[in-house]
């Protein structure tokens, strides 16, 4: 396990908070080994881990407590939160939520806008399950600035908190959480957010876009011709990985987000990733704020983007434009990015 970029809230779980990293660290002394982890999520500047045991750890800035554990003070180290059996976790800029085995939905971490939960509450300091209007189990979560989407099994996705871009959508009435319904959108595979954005990938393999599209954020014409298997948002850029192995990016670009110099700041067209060889297939990849990790099928590393906190693990805080090696001495199998820090998972 390897970390690097931010650390000022201790969010890499190092065990110790300083300004950045700019080269991949291993973790040691952690209390779960890389092959008990059974998913991760990285917000804001906090850590999320749950082991296939169901115990939940968490690490990092805990000012709303997101993480989990009761109180607001930040951890330097990967603290047991409790065992909730959690198959999924996500984490926003100062929220969390985990989906457990059976689809339901816990929550904790910042209220202020009504994102988690009812109003009068500005955080909810310890996981909380909370109940949809729509019944069923869970099957996503994504975070906006100020907002939380879940995404049904149903197909249905539902928004909670202060969303202005869905201000058409009726709240709905019944409930005594702040919560809208997108109703109008065929079944619903894949969602994902940045800061005031939603990208959608609907049944029929759609790929729709909601929200502010200053930057590029809505993808022209739908024109993505293999069958997506995976979305990803940063803050004002989004991405997809296909069946065949390919990133495709588009948005905003002034620190090379979409992994390529470009001649203007942002694209609507989506500009495929462009590794070393042409023929290098991927199997995963993850978009932080304004940086991105991409994993290929034979476990190497490559990151892009912003690296004014070492989040790219190039070894400088000069930002990366186009996809480049990082330096971790095994083969990765996981990795995921935060707003401005990287992990992966041997």
């Amino acid at each position: 396990m390897y970390a690097w970029g931010a650390n000022s809230h201790a969010q890499l779980g190092l065990g110790y908070a300083t300004e950045q990293c700019e080269s991949p660290q291993p973790l040691t002394g952690v209390p779960f080994r890389a092959g008990e982890i059974e998913c991760v999520a990285a917000g804001g500047g906090h850590t999320l881990v749950a082991t296939v045991g169901g115990r939940l750890y968490a690490c990092g800035w805990n000012n709303r407590g997101q993480l989990g554990l009761g109180h607001a003070n930040d951890c330097v180290r990967f603290e047991p939160v409790g065992e909730f059996g959690f198959k999924r976790l996500y984490a926003g800029w100062d929220t969390s939520a985990g989906i457990s085995a059976s689809g339901d939905l816990y929550v904790w971490g910042s209220n202020v806008w009504q994102q988690i939960g009812e109003a009068g509450v500005k955080s909810i300091p310890k996981p909380t399950r909370i109940e949809l209007p729509e019944g069923g189990p869970v099957a996503k979560v994504t975070f906006g600035l100020q907002y939380m989407a879940v995404l049904m099994e149903s197909g249905k996705v539902w928004v909670l908190g202060k969303c202005k871009f869905l201000a058409d959508y009726p709240l709905e009435v019944a409930s005594k959480l702040a919560i809208r319904c997108l109703w109008d959108r065929s079944s619903v595979r894949d969602v994902v957010s940045g800061d005031n954005h939603m990208v959608l990938l609907t049944g029929d393999r759609r790929i729709e876009c909601l929200g502010d599209n200053k930057h590029g954020q809505w993808l022209a014409d739908n024109s993505i011709s293999e069958d997506v298997t995976k979305l990803e948002s940063g803050w004002t850029h989004s991405g997809c990985l296909t069946v065949n192995g390919t990133v495709h990016l588009w948005g905003r670009n002034n620190y090379g987000q979409l992994g390529r110099p470009a001649p203007t700041a942002s694209s609507s067209a989506p500009q495929k990733l462009q590794l070393e060889a042409d023929q290098m297939e991927l199997k995963d990849f993850s978009l932080g704020s304004q940086h991105g990790v991409a994993l290929t099928r034979d476990g190497r590393v490559y990151c892009w983007g912003w690296n004014e906190h070492g989040n790219c693990g190039t070894g400088s805080t000069a930002n990366v434009l186009v996809p480049t090696l990082i330096d971790i001495p095994v083969p990765v199998r996981k990795v995921i990015c935060g707003a401005g820090y990287t992990m992966a998972f041997t």
